[in-house]
């Protein structure tokens, strides 16, 4: 003989089963937008990688632009001359 279930019973079949299946919904939903943000976050890390290379090739580009060679030349192109003793008499006093 079959046993007939109550009323609680059969709620607490039926609360079980939509508990489960909102649960395996939302890690899914979950999993997919940590996902998305994860690809997100990735490429953003390698846009900044890239402009970190960029500006430490323009820091470098600027090193050379403002060696003293490269000024002295510049400054001999131009016409003008470059005195040594300039630098050497403001440390001797």
């Amino acid at each position: 003989m079959k046993r007939r279930k109550t009323g609680f019973e059969l709620f607490a079949q039926k609360f079980l089963i939509i508990s489960i299946f909102i649960f395996v919904f939302g890690m899914t939903a979950v999993k997919s937008i940590e996902s998305t943000y994860n690809r997100e976050i990735q490429e953003l890390q390698n846009e900044i990688a890239t402009m970190n290379s960029e500006i430490d090739s323009l820091e470098m580009q600027k090193q050379e632009l403002v060696s003293f060679n490269r000024i002295s030349s510049v400054a001999a192109q131009k016409g003008y001359t470059y005195q040594n003793d300039a630098t050497a008499a403001v440390g001797q006093n």
